[in-house]
């Protein structure tokens, strides 16, 4: 019987390391590109953040060039585009920080799917088989797969965001953003259709698999 449960946790357990492996893979890619992403957003977000105060700086200069000029106090306003870049920006951050977050949970979930040692009795092959069965009751797969859509929504309010930030500069510069960011939004459509249609297709997306 040993020989049994031995031969069959050996078998079983490169299908669950393979499966852990693969997960572990995406999760780790996750974590970089949201460390590399969120550092980016936060040196946008502290220049468009002074769009939301008033620049002290700015004022001194102004009392400098006119200094026999009768000031008047104008309460300060922010621009509804500032507000709205600075909005989608702010949301982009956070959705990035919860990422990374249910990325390093995700970490833990893994290590403890897979055992250090498979062993070779049968009360350690129900073990696994009960482990396997609460991973696909819960979801496990599914969820730890669908950690990468936070990231790509957080990636699209950016690209929205950038796209009112540069118009404001300039509609060339703004034009341009807007054409990349729809280009982006049409390949991930695609990438995400096909494969309905052509299981066999290589082009996939989160939301596809």
């Amino acid at each position: 019987d040993s020989t049994i449960w031995s031969l069959y946790l050996k078998e079983t357990g490169e299908d669950d390391k393979e499966l852990a492996t693969s997960l572990q893979v995406g999760v780790d890619e996750l974590l970089i590109f949201a460390g590399l992403f969120g550092a980016i957003l936060t040196a946008f977000l502290i220049e468009s953040r002074k769009d939301l105060q008033v620049d002290p700086l700015r004022e001194i200069l102004q009392a400098l060039q006119n200094p026999l000029a009768v000031t008047t106090s104008q309460p300060f306003q922010v621009s509804k585009s500032s507000l709205v870049v600075n909005c989608l920006w702010f949301i982009s951050l956070g959705l990035t920080l919860f990422s990374a977050l249910c990325a390093v949970l995700a970490k833990e979930w893994l290590a403890k799917y897979i055992p250090v040692s498979p062993g070779s009795r049968s009360s350690d092959a129900c073990l696994r088989h009960l482990r396997v069965r609460r991973a696909q009751q819960w979801h496990l797969e599914s969820v730890v797969t669908g950690i990468p859509l936070l990231i790509q929504l957080a990636l699209f309010l950016f690209c929205a965001g950038l796209v009112l930030f540069t118009w404001n500069s300039g509609v060339a510069l703004g034009t341009l953003m807007l054409f990349l960011t729809i280009l982006a939004i049409v390949l991930y459509i695609l990438g995400t259709v096909f494969p309905l249609f052509s299981p066999a297709c290589p082009f996939q997306t989160t939301m596809s698999r």
